[in-house]
């Protein structure tokens, strides 16, 4: 009886111990002056400053801010034979770019292929950044492409190019704290 008394014992401290272990993970905190945007069509967590109106479209997670500037993250599935993002970007996605809007510069300076990080976990990425011309405003655009799990994620931000440089910091935290 004494066994019986003790193995109960054992397994209800194990089980109080699982529980204890698995609450308060760090994924679920809402980082400082953020928002949490979610979508029953991503999986991810998308944090986004609390001042910024978010909009969910099926696929596609948006918040703009006050002058709409806005951030927007979309997961897809990887198709193609690509060997890699940037070559993904250069070869179908950036034609398809050119073939959209008037005056396309892509801003070879800002890009990036090499040591680039995005979401908690600092997965690899490449950034680019490019202008277009739509409606007679032009707009200055950064995007960051990463594969995770087998899926392409892109996150986009777009401001009038005179806004651009207003909401980098911004931008640089959305991009942090990203959750895949």
């Amino acid at each position: 009886m004494n066994f019986k008394k003790t193995l109960a014992f054992m397994l209800a401290l194990c089980t109080c111990a699982l529980l204890l272990c698995s609450c308060n993970n760090q994924t679920d905190e809402i980082p400082e002056g953020m928002q949490l945007i979610t979508s029953e069509y991503l999986d991810s967590k998308f944090f986004v400053p609390k001042e910024w109106t978010p909009e969910i479209t099926t696929g596609t997670l948006v918040a703009k801010a006050s002058d709409n500037s806005n951030v927007s993250i979309q997961k897809m599935a990887t198709s193609g034979s690509y060997a890699s993002a940037d070559e993904y970007f250069r070869t179908d996605y950036f034609p398809k770019l050119t073939s959209t809007f008037k005056n396309v510069v892509l801003l070879e300076e800002e890009c990036s292929t090499e040591n680039q990080k995005f979401g908690s976990i600092g997965n690899y990425a490449v950034k680019y950044v490019y202008t277009v011309e739509s409606d007679g405003s032009v707009y200055k655009i950064m995007q960051y492409f990463s594969v995770y799990s087998g899926y392409l994620y892109i996150m986009t931000y777009t401001a009038e190019q005179s806004l651009f440089s207003e909401h980098l910091e911004e931008v640089t935290d959305i991009v942090n704290c990203f959750v895949y």
